[in-house]
């Protein structure tokens, strides 16, 4: 139930933050609205994350804490990218950083999970 929980945050997550990003020069109401929602499922994913430790420890615990890393630094980077959108400041670095924080998040998941995201 945790690993379906997990999962679908993390696309409600990248859905809600390409949406915001995207969304931000048209309406000022509704990118405030998709990063709103978007911190809930901050909390959300880490409730789920804390309760599916005890598993990816038992795989192999060096990984398990650099994805728990790249996990708060993929979150970090959605809020610079969402504040410095906000501020209308460039947001190409952030961007790249998003991507790259996001694709090597979940394949450090894959890994742990045995090659599907659900055990």
């Amino acid at each position: 139930m945790w690993e379906y929980l997990h999962l679908i945050s993390w696309a409600a997550i990248i859905i809600l933050t390409i949406a915001a990003w995207i969304c931000y020069p048209k309406s000022e109401k509704s990118f405030t609205i998709f990063a709103m929602i978007d911190r809930v499922f901050y909390i959300v994913l880490i409730l789920s994350g804390i309760m599916m430790i005890q598993y990816s420890l038992e795989t192999s615990w060096l990984v398990s804490i650099f994805k728990i890393l790249m996990g708060v630094i993929t979150i970090g980077v959605i809020e610079m990218l969402l504040s410095f959108r906000k501020k209308k400041r460039p947001t190409g670095l952030f961007l790249v950083l998003f991507v790259v924080a996001v694709i090597i998040t979940i394949s450090l998941g894959f890994y742990l999970s045995g090659g599907s995201p659900l055990f």
